[in-house]
């Protein structure tokens, strides 16, 4: 069996359990050692691992020594073809022989899912949850989802009430849309599948208790609720974010982070508050043209998170957001995949998505929709027919509807081929790393067992080792530093050995470094050089006699 048939292909038949994220992690990592090793983040609220892939050339050095680019998915729950697009660019990376120079020189995170437990609950039960629901003190006259039928799914509940939002939409009795003044009834409220802790048996009911939104947990411009809904208790406050916090932070090596979601498909670059004329303009520039080759390889539209909105909405400021903090904390390029939902997958673009201005135009994209998924031969459940039921609580109900863990993302076939263009927007983004190098290593006698040692550092990488001109001014992305160590009985001759040499711009910018050292009679080791690089990655050099 050849080398490349052990690597398990990715299977786009169905959304992945955790043990079957497992499974497959493992896979990778037993299939090839040589260039990927599993490992863990830390454990989740629950207990279960949050896997880490490290694949590199393993050979060629270690990981901490190259520049590093980091992927994450599934921090919403909902979203789980986030772990899907991750997945498949980790699994290409051991299969692509095109990757071996750029694995020799690099590394590469992959964080798959990074909220396993609110991605279970999706899994399993199609239930409604952003990236956590606190159950731990239940509040009376709240509803929490579960599945109150026993189908296994958690699905939505309608009820005919007096003042009921809703009714059945006369072109499609599958849907609900708003009540309007002469709307004539039964009127119906919308619930999700579940039970009221504690109700008082009013109409005061309550949705989810207090919910968290793990992409406003980040540090940058971080705002408490209720100015930033879902923004926890503070910055990193939830363990798995803390977990990806301390990784990060840990690792002055990354110059790239990538981050997929699911909306409307599209590819974000920040900011997140403000306007572009907030970020340094070169670095705009730069953002732009690295998000276009996204576009080029997934035709979706490149849009700055703050301009992520419909046509009438004003602009989004979302606080404690993973691009600001990408940009403003890390001082990198950093980008979003939205992947698509199941409209892009109907043919509603996200520019017509965008577009929508009344209810009545937003109720006939969905009325597309389900025309769309009825043509299908092989269709996706995304949707379930509403039935019957005697609830404990409300009495009689119809539970049904669309299923979230299937309209939040386009459909699995769509999302092969998405997967490929980001996967080549990736190795595009990757390639352009810094790299910084040890060039003319040279020693010369130059009298009686007195040596000159010449060097040459170099950033041979298209990026700065400071990789925006944001990150200039950022402690995190650490300037150039050379360590020079003398071999034992080796005298320093110089008035300097360590040098720190700042920033090196791409591809063309270097060093000359020169040091003197006296060697007693029959030692041939001079030296060792040490070169701490940063975001272009470290190397060293131990250097004789001539």
């Amino acid at each position: 069996m050849t080398e490349k048939a052990t690597i398990p292909e990715f299977p786009f038949h169905a959304f992945f359990t955790y043990q079957e994220v497992t499974d497959f992690v493992n896979s990778l990592a037993s299939a090839r050692p040589d260039l990927c090793r599993l490992s863990s983040l830390g454990k989740s609220r629950e207990g279960r691992e949050i896997h880490l892939l490290t694949i590199t050339d393993y050979g060629s050095g270690s990981p901490e020594d190259k520049p590093g680019y980091l992927i994450h998915g599934n921090i919403h729950a909902t979203e789980l073809s986030g772990t899907h697009a991750a997945l498949y660019t980790a699994r290409q990376l051991l299969g692509d022989e095109e990757c071996s120079a750029l694995l020799r020189n690099i590394v590469f995170y992959i964080v798959p899912r990074l909220n396993p437990d609110g991605a279970e609950f999706v899994v399993t039960t199609s239930g409604p949850v952003r990236s956590r629901t606190d159950r731990s003190q239940p509040k009376p006259n709240t509803l929490y989802p579960e599945d109150v039928n026993g189908d296994g799914l958690i699905l939505s509940m309608r009820q005919e009430h007096t003042d009921g939002a809703f009714v059945v939409d006369p072109e499609d009795s599958r849907l609900l849309i708003r009540r309007k003044a002469d709307s004539e009834g039964p009127f119906y409220r919308v619930l999700p599948e579940g039970e009221i802790h504690q109700w008082d048996g009013t109409d005061h009911i309550s949705i989810n208790g207090r919910g968290f939104d793990w992409n406003r947990n980040w540090s940058y411009d971080w705002r408490p609720e209720p100015e930033q809904h879902g923004a926890g208790d503070f910055p990193f406050s939830e363990p798995e974010m803390r977990h990806i916090a301390e990784f990060i932070h840990d690792r002055p090596n990354l110059f790239g982070v990538l981050g997929y979601h699911t909306g409307p498909a599209a590819v974000l670059r920040p900011p997140s508050t403000g306007s572009d004329n907030d970020l340094d303009e070169k670095d705009v520039k730069i953002m732009e043209d690295l998000a276009r080759i996204g576009a080029k390889h997934t035709e979706f539209p490149v849009i700055p998170v703050v301009k992520y909105h419909q046509k009438r909405g004003r602009d989004i400021n979302l606080r404690g957001h993973f691009h600001n903090f990408g940009y403003h904390h890390l001082g990198l390029f950093v980008f979003e995949f939205e992947l698509g939902i199941m409209k892009n997958s109907a043919g509603i673009t996200t520019e017509q998505q965008f577009e929508v201005e009344t209810n009545e135009d937003s109720e006939e994209q969905t009325r597309q929709l389900m025309r769309w998924w009825d043509e299908q031969e092989e269709r996706e459940p995304i949707y379930h027919p509403w039935e019957p039921f005697q609830h404990p609580q409300l009495g009689k109900v119809e539970i049904g509807g669309f299923l979230r863990r299937h309209i939040s993302g386009p459909t699995l076939p769509d999302l092969a081929k998405i997967s490929a263009g980001t996967y080549k927007f990736t190795l595009e983004h990757a390639r352009k790393h810094p790299w910084v190098t040890l060039e003319d290593v040279q020693a010369d006698a130059v009298g009686d067992r007195v040596f000159r040692i010449r060097a040459r550092v170099a950033n041979r990488g298209e990026f700065p080792t400071h990789v925006s001109n944001k990150g200039r001014g950022l402690r995190r992305l650490r300037p150039v530093r050379v360590e020079f160590h003398p071999a034992e009985g080796v005298k320093l001759l110089s008035d300097q050995g360590h040098r720190s040499l700042g920033h090196l711009g791409g591809i063309t910018d270097s060093r000359s470094l020169e040091w003197f050292v006296s060697a007693p009679k029959h030692k041939n080791e001079l030296c060792e050089i040490l070169i701490f690089g940063g975001a272009g990655g470290n190397t060293r050099c131990s250097v004789k006699t001539p």
